[in-house]
């Protein structure tokens, strides 16, 4: 049996797999549970395969202190092989290879097979009591978890008539990032946009955010300082006659040294460049301080501006809890 990482286009496979087994339950949705558990950082959807066909799951994860076993499933005709203890012996390693000393799992009492499947392996009952509360139907307050957003759009009606910026000495380059990688975009989302709260693309699948930085009329580009990206500037094409810089911003380790006017004033070129009717930006209570200065001083002038509220993405563990929060008045 092959075991891999969970991908998108095994839904329908795994979701029968649980069916057949009595994994899903009517308040244990897939299509909720899923993307939850792939916007978790710390947890991971392993299904193993016999030839092309979808046979076990585990899915294994850490709150930062123990480790916990969720959806063993092996397919009914696929029992006495041997694939439900490598499913759960790759999910400790997977632990292991976390720093996790310990493994956790709740089995309802009546499962009898199942506890004695786990008993085979090494694991003991614990004498713990496991209590639950049903966080649903407004069982809980969800006032204090929002956040009070200020949305400031600008716009540009005609190419600037400055001097272009010139490149910042040293080894600058600026390219452009061809069908990136998840993972990449990933990385530089994360590490450009993480102090701003930037969290919209964190909730995407990777399915889901492939197709979006894939589409037609996206485009990417890379400022690089010494080889390291030090930050990027995307331009969003597609609501024409207009163009939108979708998201703009340098790594915290670049901040003050000028870059930021430099590819934002070179992203403003070459938005002009394709003959736009506009272009567009917004700016956010979260940004940069300086955030709106910026894009005045680039020639963007304000059009409209939006309140409103949204869930504060560090309760959702999408950003570091630890992330300032920074809580704009309205803009000159």
């Amino acid at each position: 049996m092959e075991i891999r990482a969970y991908q998108d286009e095994d839904f329908a496979a795994l979701t029968a797999l649980w069916d057949a087994t009595g994994i899903s339950i009517t308040y244990n949705d897939p299509a909720k549970d899923i993307p939850l558990m792939q916007a978790t950082p710390t947890c991971q959807l392993l299904v193993g395969l016999e030839g092309e066909r979808l046979v076990g799951s585990i899915m294994v994860g850490h709150e930062g202190h123990r480790g916990w076993l969720y959806k063993l499933a092996v397919a009914a005709d696929c029992r006495g092989k041997g694939y439900g203890v490598e499913l759960v012996r790759h999910a400790e390693r997977w632990l292991v290879a976390r720093g996790l000393p310990k493994c956790n799992l709740m089995i309802r009492d009546t499962n009898l097979e199942v506890r004695a499947f786990y008993e085979r392996l090494g694991y003991a009952k614990a004498d713990r009591t496991v209590m639950e509360r049903w966080l649903k139907d407004g069982a809980v307050d969800m006032a204090p978890a929002e956040l009070e957003v200020i949305t400031t759009y600008l716009e540009m009606k005609a190419p600037p008539t400055r001097p272009s910026i010139p490149r910042p000495v040293g080894q600058f380059a600026v390219m452009r990032l061809e069908r990136p990688t998840v993972a990449f975009y990933r990385y530089l989302y994360d590490t450009v946009g993480a102090p701003w709260m930037w969290a919209d693309r964190r909730r995407l699948s990777d399915g889901a955010l492939a197709a979006e930085i894939h589409a037609e009329g996206v485009e990417i580009y890379v400022l690089y300082s010494g080889g390291e990206p030090a930050g990027y500037v995307e331009l969003d094409r597609r609501p024409k006659p207009d163009i939108r810089i979708a998201y703009f911003g340098l790594a915290p380790a670049f901040i003050g040294r000028g870059l930021g006017r430099y590819l934002l004033n070179w992203g403003v070129d070459l938005a002009w460049s394709y003959g736009p009717e506009r272009l567009l930006v917004s700016t956010w209570s979260f940004d940069h301080p300086r955030a709106f200065l910026n894009y005045q001083k680039a020639g963007f002038r304000p059009y409209k501006q939006e309140r409103g509220r949204m869930r504060d993405p560090r309760l959702e563990g999408l950003i570091p809890a630890t992330v300032e929060i920074r809580q704009a008045g309205p803009h000159p």
